[in-house]
């Protein structure tokens, strides 16, 4: 029904929204910065210890930027992953793989509001995306839900099951519309301004 309805394809529950972390990932950035220490110690011609000491400690600081929080969408739930703000509780939660974790009812929800915003780019390699939010609002908290770059995938979709859930669901720029019509949220945006 939704993929007539919102004309893009229905997404399986549980529906993950960003990126778990994963021992590949976390590899990956292992190997990335191994490389890097290698390039700045002279692939062997500075001090192993100089070596050692340049990758634990990049290690600390390169983790924790390459992952990000993440939620999963339930059949009643929203489950929230989050890690700290602070570099090194964050690499702790990276290391034990235990993120915050929270769960929100659908039943819990007052509102939500889907909210896209430009980022002011301070150079040409700036190539941070925008701020593309889903924000929850219960009657405890606001909750700021970072979307992904193929939002087309799930967030129609996710807006009709939260309606038939019974929440209110603000969409002030019209963004389920662009994304269902296949137009590029970034391209629209940036026209406008």
């Amino acid at each position: 029904m939704d993929e007539l309805v919102r004309g893009s394809a229905f997404f399986p529950k549980p529906y993950v929204v960003g990126r778990r972390l994963s021992f590949g990932r976390l590899l990956g950035l292992g190997l990335f910065w191994l490389f890097v220490c290698l390039l700045f110690t002279g692939f062997g011609y500075q001090p192993w210890w100089l070596f050692l000491s340049l990758y634990i400690v990049g290690l600390i600081v390169v983790v924790p930027v390459g992952i990000n929080s993440y939620w999963v969408i339930q059949p009643a739930t929203i489950e929230l992953h989050t890690y700290a703000a602070s570099t090194l509780t964050k690499f702790r939660q990276i290391v034990l793989n235990c993120p915050r974790c929270q769960l929100i009812h659908y039943t819990d929800l007052q509102r939500v509001t889907i909210s896209y915003r430009c980022r002011k780019r301070l150079s040409p390699f700036d190539f941070n995306p925008d701020y593309f939010q889903l924000i929850l609002k219960t009657n405890a908290q606001t909750y700021p839900l970072e979307c992904a770059l193929k939002a087309s995938d799930y967030l129609p979709q996710f807006v009709s099951y939260l309606q038939r859930q019974g929440v209110t669901v603000d969409d002030p720029q019209q963004v389920v519309e662009l994304l269902v019509s296949g137009k590029s949220l970034y391209q629209h945006f940036h026209t406008e301004t």
